[in-house]
């Protein structure tokens, strides 16, 4: 995968645990735990999503 390619999913990646972040805060407010739990489980995965290829991204750039 070329570095460009990378970039944008590591930013999709980045993009998604903001929105799950702010979605398990309005559950939580809302009172809906379980909703709550399922967007953070949504967020913990989108962040090691992002940090993976963030890694990769830097692992190619300076191979």
């Amino acid at each position: 995968m070329d570095d460009r390619a990378l970039e944008r999913r590591a930013i999709g990646a980045e993009q998604l645990m903001t929105a799950k972040i702010t979605e398990f805060a309005a559950h939580l407010t809302a009172g809906d735990r379980p909703a709550a739990e399922q967007a953070r489980n949504d967020a913990l995965a989108a962040l090691e999503a992002h940090l993976d290829l963030t890694d990769q991204l830097i692992t190619q750039t300076f191979a």
